[in-house]
């Protein structure tokens, strides 16, 4: 096999299935560069016709499926970067599909100019996606930027956003990022379980040349499925999980990034997870019920958030303690986590 162009990191977790759909998608694209397939993968119990299903895959020579223990999100992606040999990254998780042979195609061509340093995707739902909230205007001035003061990102609007333009922040998934930038910037902060992408980007933003930049291309569609089982199961924790997982984003990543500015505005910060568990219980748990329920799983959750914040930071303070000395940085060169048994 030719030396990869470009090499894309999956990582999966207990979604065999619907990980053998996403490979054939991406074998299928139409490129006129070599490239690679890194698949982190870290299910338990494999059953056998599974198992041939992804052998028979992984003969193709472009694919390398590395075994695992569960790593969580950062960790496996972390894994797959330093696995793969490609000049750019293309980063998937199991439970999206590509729609159409070109997509891959449509990250790549952005590279030829060496100031872009990456590039975000669209996403649709089966659905359709959400009818648009925003003039086209403000869509494109929101797209994949920070929520003013506080820095948290924004991504909502890029569903609604039908043409390139110059973004602030790269998304989790369908994003594409030069070697050469995780060489500068680092890799996925390991402390937290969500919002993972930030840390990269506050690096990024802080270090980045005035003429380098990231982009976000419509062009470069994946179909993201809300329903396929196993991963983080993220779409079906309680908001009280979802919450807690936020609490430290806040307190590990822009509570290190940006300590003056959380300790400051920490009553905002506040604001600003409820706000997200909120919209969270309307608009995104399965089985939230009618309006009124979730009005009133809104007020309940107001009402235990003192309660919950004490408990929070209880068990925050713990997990720093066990895991002392870890790194907000990781590198390309950091040894790897061990294998998973065979």
């Amino acid at each position: 096999m030719l030396e990869p162009r470009l090499t894309v990191v999956i990582r999966s977790y207990n979604r065999i299935p619907a990980l053998c759909e996403l490979l054939r998608s991406v074998l299928g694209q139409r490129c006129d560069r070599p490239f690679e397939v890194v698949v982190v993968e870290q299910s338990g119990e494999v059953g056998e016709a599974d198992r041939a299903q992804l052998a028979a895959l992984a003969g193709d020579p472009r694919v390398r499926v590395l075994r695992y223990p569960p790593l969580g999100g950062p960790r496996a992606r972390n894994a797959g970067c330093r696995a793969a040999r490609g000049e750019i990254l293309l980063f998937m998780d199991d439970d999206d599909l590509p729609l159409g042979d070109g997509w891959i195609a449509a990250h790549l061509r952005h590279f030829d100019d060496p100031r872009c340093l990456g590039v975000t995707g669209r996403y649709v739902t089966p659905e359709g996606g959400p009818a648009p909230r925003w003039s086209a205007r403000r869509a494109q001035r929101l797209v994949l930027s920070y929520v003013p003061v506080l820095m948290y990102q924004q991504c909502y609007t890029y569903v609604e956003v039908d043409r390139p333009v110059r973004v602030a922040t790269v998304h989790g998934g369908n994003v594409s990022l030069r070697r050469s930038a995780l060489e500068r910037f680092g890799l996925w902060d390991e402390s937290t379980r969500i919002e993972d992408e930030l840390s990269f980007n506050y690096r990024l933003r802080a270090r980045k040349r005035p003429d380098e930049y990231l982009l976000y291309d419509p062009d470069a569609l994946i179909l993201r499925r809300f329903d396929v089982p196993g991963g983080m199961n993220k779409r079906y924790m309680p908001v009280t999980a979802l919450g807690e997982r936020l609490f430290e984003f806040l307190h590990n990543i822009i509570g290190h990034y940006f300590t003056a500015r959380f300790v400051l505005l920490y009553p905002a910060y506040v604001v600003l997870l409820y706000g997200v568990c909120c919209g969270w219980i309307w608009g995104e748990i399965h089985g939230g019920g009618g309006p009124l329920r979730r009005v009133a799983n809104m007020l309940g959750l107001l009402l235990i958030l003192p309660l919950l914040w004490v408990v929070w930071a209880i068990r925050l303070l713990r997990a720093r303690a066990r895991h002392q000395g870890r790194r907000h940085e990781p590198r390309l060169g950091d040894p790897q986590p061990a294998p998973a048994a065979a």
